[in-house]
């Protein structure tokens, strides 16, 4: 726990501020994200910044369970999540989706939309593999750079891509 400890708060540190001038990220690095935000940018970003904020401080003082964490989401953001699928639903959607092809089965993979369930999963400590490093707001108004710190390659990050789509924004691609 205090490996976690200490990347969240760092990560607290870095929705505030930013990386601190010589800072290095640990793990691999970091990965670069284009974030594309057709309404504007400052939105999508002080929203998810506010959901991490919450998640991190929760997890700090010992990661909660959905029961305890759901009030504590805006509503914004619960109301955005799909209810739970049954398993029966979620093996009709699995067997539609083995029958597509592969650049379909992708874009299917990114525009399903999340429970609340399964987005708590990916953020559970155990299971999360980035953390926030810096954003910036490029030229044009609706993108955003955003730089994660990672702990492996390859690293599970449609719970980021999740987010940032329920706070409005339209893609979140890795910059090759």
């Amino acid at each position: 726990m205090q490996n976690i400890e200490s990347r969240l708060n760092s990560e607290l540190r870095r929705l505030d501020n930013g990386p601190t001038i010589g800072e290095r990220p640990r793990g691999l690095g970091t990965v670069r994200f284009l974030v594309r935000c057709p309404i504007g940018t400052n939105e999508p970003l002080r929203k998810v910044k506010e959901v991490l904020r919450i998640v991190d401080v929760a997890t700090l003082s010992g990661w909660p369970t959905r029961v305890d964490l759901a009030p504590c989401l805006p509503e914004w953001f619960t109301s955005t999540c799909i209810a739970e699928t049954t398993p029966e639903e979620a093996n009709r959607w699995l067997a539609w989706w083995k029958n597509l092809p592969p650049d379909e089965q992708t874009r299917a993979e990114i525009e399903k939309d999340w429970s609340l369930n399964n987005w708590l999963y990916w953020m559970k400590p155990e299971n999360r593999q980035w953390f926030w490093w810096d954003a910036k707001v490029l030229e044009q108004y609706d993108h955003i750079a955003l730089a994660i710190e990672v702990e492996a390659w390859p690293f599970p990050w449609g719970a980021l891509r999740w987010l940032f789509r329920a706070a409005g924004a339209s893609a979140v691609e890795a910059e090759a």
